[in-house]
């Protein structure tokens, strides 16, 4: 009777517990049937684990199945979950960083699945690039200059996207900040500190990219700071006097894929179109982990 109550208890833990539980009971008795059993050399023993040995073949089928059948339900919960909170989400409250809304815009969307693939480059597809994509296209607009450029890391950039060299040294002879803004200026505030960023790491020349303009006050501190402004209509024209080949490879870098659509800035990953209860935005495809938000705003 104690055997037969120990063995209940073992199947009620496997029935009670997740699905680690009954994947735990399958390696034991794996280990336990096909390695231990096999090397047993007593007689006896042998008589004894031939008789055991399918009992704990269909002990492994039984927990199998049923650590499989709570994954997939434990899946199919975690979906419903994750929906559920979603639509619990404020689009105003969230990790919506502060910071991040200097920087990045209000991403639109046009329910026409994947875009098209522009033939040509064109403002418009400039100021159409989400702002990661627009980054990697100016690091790779001056390698097909022959400068080396290193993007920086994803996150906590120090107000530095790309380290510019012109020699075989380690240290950067200048930097590029990118905004891929074009509903709004790029400000005398956002030059101020770029400016701050320059003097910190000892730097005399940087460059300022953005898909859209700067105002009057962000050009003259420009200016004399030795702060070169690249606007939209600029690297356009930066890029149209570059050889035919280098223009089509940057032209495919700039459009491959989901070029619209926002990447998450703390994960790199394209972000997806949610519902909250102020409306729609861009939300991280990594949530719960991740909780970026971005604004989105419907044309």
């Amino acid at each position: 009777m104690a055997k037969r109550a120990n063995q209940q208890t073992l199947f009620n833990i496997a029935l009670t517990g997740n699905w680690k539980v009954s994947a735990t009971y399958v390696a034991i008795l794996s280990f336990f049937s096909f390695v231990v059993i096999p090397s047993v050399t007593n007689p006896i023993l042998k008589i004894f684990t031939s008789i055991l040995k399918p009992l704990c073949v269909v002990l492994i089928g039984v927990f199998s199945i049923m650590a499989i059948t709570k994954l997939l339900k434990q899946n199919k919960s975690n979906q419903l979950t994750l929906s559920r909170d979603w639509k619990n989400v404020d689009a105003s409250s969230g990790n919506l960083n502060r910071d991040l809304l200097d920087s990045i815009p209000m991403y639109s969307i046009k329910d026409d699945g994947l875009p098209e693939q522009p033939l040509e480059w064109s403002l418009e597809l400039i100021q159409d690039i989400e702002w990661k994509r627009f980054e990697e296209l100016s690091t790779a607009y001056y390698l097909e200059k022959g400068i080396r450029a290193e993007a920086t890391s994803l996150g906590a950039d120090g107000g530095i996207d790309i380290k510019l060299y012109h020699d075989e040294t380690d240290t950067p002879s200048s930097i590029v900040q990118c905004k891929a803004w074009n509903s709004r200026q790029v400000g005398v505030k956002q030059i101020r500190e770029f400016l701050g960023v320059m003097t910190h790491e000892k730097i005399t020349k940087g460059f300022y990219i953005t898909s859209g303009e700067y105002s009057d006050d962000a050009k003259e501190v420009a200016k004399a700071n030795r702060i070169t402004l690249i606007n939209g209509e600029m690297l356009l024209m930066m890029i149209k006097r570059l050889p035919e080949d280098s223009q089509e490879r940057l032209l495919a870098l700039a459009t491959e894929g989901e070029y619209k659509t926002p990447s998450c800035p703390s994960c790199g990953i394209k972000m997806m179109k949610r519902s909250g209860k102020r409306g729609e935005f861009w939300g991280c495809r990594n949530f719960p982990r991740c909780r970026q938000m971005l604004h989105l705003r419907a044309i």
